[in-house]
This record gives C-alpha cells, sequence and structure tokens, in this order.
C-alpha cells in the first residue's frame, strides 16, 4: 500500500508541475482601470439622422469646396488683370500710384458686400460693411 500511495503522491506532483507550466504560458491579459460612470441612452431618431446623414454630409462639403474654389479663381483673376493693367502703365510710362488707388477702391467694394454661405444651403449676403 505504501508503494501505491508514493505513485500517487507522483501523479499529484505531475499534475501541479503541468498546471504550472501552463499557468506561465498563458497570455496575461491587462485588467481595465477605467471606472463606468453614469448611464447610457440610446435614441433612435438620432441614430437614424447618423445613419442617413451621409449624403447630406458629403454634399455640404462639396459646396463649401466649390464655393472656396470660386472664390480662388476671381481672386486669381483679380490679380492678374492687376498685374495686366500694371505691365500696360508701365509700358506707357504712368504712375504707380493709380494702382494703389485702384486697389484700395476694390478693397472698399468687397467690404461693402458681403457674402456667407451655410451649411444648410441658406446664403446670406451683408451689404454695407
Amino acid at each position: 500500500m505504501a508503494a501505491k500511495k508514493k505513485k500517487k503522491k507522483k501523479t499529484n506532483d505531475d499534475k501541479e508541475m503541468k498546471k504550472e507550466e501552463e499557468e506561465k504560458t498563458k497570455i496575461k491579459r491587462h485588467k481595465s482601470t477605467t471606472l463606468v460612470r453614469g448611464t447610457a441612452t440610446f435614441d433612435n431618431n438620432k441614430r437614424v439622422d447618423f445613419v442617413t446623414g451621409f449624403r447630406k454630409r458629403k454634399n455640404t462639403r462639396r459646396k463649401k469646396a466649390a464655393t472656396e474654389f470660386e472664390k480662388k479663381l476671381k481672386e486669381e483673376r483679380r490679380e492678374a488683370k492687376m498685374n495686366k493693367r500694371r505691365t500696360f502703365r508701365e509700358m506707357l510710362g504712368l504712375k504707380a500710384d493709380d494702382d494703389q488707388e485702384e486697389e484700395e477702391e476694390e478693397k472698399k467694394e468687397e467690404k461693402k458686400r458681403e457674402e456667407k454661405a451655410y451649411a444648410s444651403g441658406v446664403s446670406v449676403v451683408i451689404e454695407g460693411l
């Protein structure tokens, strides 16, 4: 009987050794330290607006980009005209003071009229500023 007990001890030791090896090879996971606070609410209308609003938001981005592109084109055209006028005046030998006066007048005109476009598609023109 004594021999049987020794065999059982060996098997128990073997089992313990296997468990220890398995624990060593297991991946240790990081425990989260964040605390859960408050409650989560679900609004189906907001979810539907978000899910179906991709096209709308994309179109507003396109409109905004188009208006910015138009402004850049307008500015480039204005600068090209000014450069053309300057070179023409330099060829004729006229003063550069006239150019500065024209630039100031154009700036005043731009300040008088200001246009704003909103995401909802409404554009507002403010004159007299």
